[in-house]
């Protein structure tokens, strides 16, 4: 199957609605910050700013309550603990042991014998990327990847309707899914169309000469 991408250039609002009903299967993107509200948020001075954005959170929604979710895809090697902890168990680490503190959760050691790899946290070690992208709030390439591995699988479609540097939709590409990319800039939205150009020759399709860029309309690259 081709694998296929599509710029749309203008509003999201505005481009989103072109879209057919239930054609994405997820939506990973950055919405532009607040900056022009800055006299309400406030700001924080450029000596303290590492220590206070040293970490933003991550917000996931689902559109339905039963959603496609591949766990196995972003599990990890077992740490250093396992090698010695797995040895020797207590009898407390071979039963389930109810939560010391009352949260209702519990764990059972034993169940981690024979495994070489577990589920992840729920925080992920990043590091930054915006001295190459040509865009002053690019994420690294690990953040869409990781939730593309969770939530999709090859051929599925993902979306990001504020795409920007086009992050999400090379690392789409590059993991064999389908991806649509919104852009109100066009300077943006020429950068990533020329970013994608080797996508043709990677998947052995002949060139295409595109047109000017012009609101309202949008290019494919398969």
């Amino acid at each position: 199957m081709k694998i296929r991408t599509d710029l749309y250039l203008g509003d999201s609002k505005k481009q989103l609605a072109k879209l057919d009903d239930n054609s994405v299967d997820l939506i990973v993107t950055s919405p532009p910050y607040a900056d022009q509200r800055k006299d309400t948020y406030g700001g924080i001075h450029h000596a303290k700013y590492v220590e206070w954005d040293s970490w933003e959170r991550l917000l996931q929604f689902n559109k339905n309550k039963h959603f496609n979710m591949y766990q196995e895809e972003v599990m990890v090697p077992m740490g250093d603990w396992a090698k010695t902890r797995l040895k020797k168990l207590s009898d407390t680490d071979k039963i389930r042991d109810t939560s010391k503190v009352g949260s209702g959760f519990g764990k059972n050691i034993s169940n981690w014998i024979d495994r070489d790899k577990a589920y992840p946290t729920n925080v992920l070690h990043l590091a930054t990327e915006c001295n190459n992208k040509n865009h002053s709030a690019a994420f690294p390439e690990e953040l869409p990847e990781w939730f593309i591995k969770l939530f999709t699988k090859q051929h599925d479609t993902v979306l990001d309707p504020f795409m920007g540097s086009g992050t999400t939709l090379i690392v789409a590409n590059r993991m064999k899914r389908n991806s649509v990319g919104i852009d109100i800039m066009p300077e943006y939205y020429d950068m990533v169309k020329q970013q994608l150009k080797p996508v043709e020759l990677y998947l052995l399709e002949p060139k295409v000469k595109y047109g000017k860029a012009k609101p309202e309309r949008h290019i494919a690259v398969r």
